[in-house]
């Protein structure tokens, strides 16, 4: 292996980030970094004190991100010295190869938990900063969801969203995730910043589709429409341009072609209808082409 590392190359924006979660007076590490000293007998423990000698090479096996996050804080001025704790588990006597194992085993073993519950539970406590990695759609999204599945109650989608980890009802068409993710394009301009009123509006969309239709929504299960087809279509294809005007009494105007397409056209059984479009965002994209010429 020579002097070829095994470590993948540091994301200056993974660090950026890193850093300035450090800056924050609240901010903890308690997930343990792990160094390794490749010298066997150089670490000193006694009476619960670990001294490692000046001089010792110590080497970082798994933490690169979050030490450079560290020293970038500190380099900022941002943190003084002594004023947080970072813990970390020191190995001795490893070779380089096996430092290689170890940061292989951490870095695949662990497996990756859906965080969409926890997501929920901080978006609605309004703890906004501790969601890093989240959008701000994403976070526009959870809210709008979570008023059409409890709130809005005239609405096709009321208690009709299985939230993360619920267990399914009877009731439930739709995941909470996929209806998020049906939001993307509606929400990713920019432009419906109220997350209150563009739920309103959406329910009001949703209840012109369901007037249209309503044979459609009596038996969901046994139609599309309130599936991952009909929902990707009117949310993510058809959503954007309808609710970009303030026209929401004509919604059930503007779809009343839907009536000419007809309930049919949504049964899951019917391979001639939405169904013969197929999964996948290629097929939700021309059934919508095909709905778009039945609505104004």
């Amino acid at each position: 292996m020579g002097r070829r590392g095994y470590q993948r190359n540091p994301d200056e924006r993974r660090i950026k980030s890193i850093a300035k979660y450090f800056e924050r007076p609240d901010a903890i590490m308690p997930v343990a970094g792990l160094l390794n000293v490749r010298e066997k007998g150089q670490l000193k423990f006694r009476a619960g004190e670990l001294t490692v000698p000046d001089g010792t090479r110590v080497w970082v096996v798994d933490m690169q991100h979050r030490l450079k996050g560290l020293v970038r804080a500190r380099e900022e001025r941002a943190l003084r010295r002594g004023s947080f704790h970072f813990p970390v588990v020191i190995t001795e006597g490893l070779s380089q190869v096996e430092e290689a194992a170890q940061f292989y085993i951490i870095n695949t073993k662990a497996k990756k938990m859906d965080v969409a519950l926890t997501r929920r539970l901080l978006i609605e406590n309004n703890r906004i900063r501790d969601i890093a990695d989240v959008k701000p759609w994403e976070i526009a999204a959870v809210r709008i969801t979570i008023a059409l599945n409890n709130d809005l109650v005239a609405n096709p989608w009321y208690n009709r969203i299985r939230r993360p980890n619920e267990e399914r009802l009877e009731g439930h068409i739709a995941t909470e995730k996929s209806y998020v993710n049906s939001l993307r394009q509606l929400l990713i301009t920019g432009k419906f910043k109220q997350p209150k009123k563009t739920a309103k509006r959406l329910a009001a969309y949703w209840s012109a589709i369901r007037e249209n239709i309503p044979e459609a929504f009596e038996e969901p299960r046994r139609f599309l429409i309130q599936k991952t087809p009909g929902m990707f279509v009117f949310n993510f294809f058809l959503a954007p341009r309808f609710l970009a005007t303030n026209d929401d009494k004509r919604f059930a105007a503007r779809l009343s072609g839907l009536k000419r397409l007809g309930p049919d056209f949504w049964r899951r059984t019917n391979r001639r209808g939405a169904r013969k479009f197929g999964t996948g965002m290629a097929g939700y994209s021309n059934l919508a082409d095909h709905v778009r010429e039945y609505v104004k």
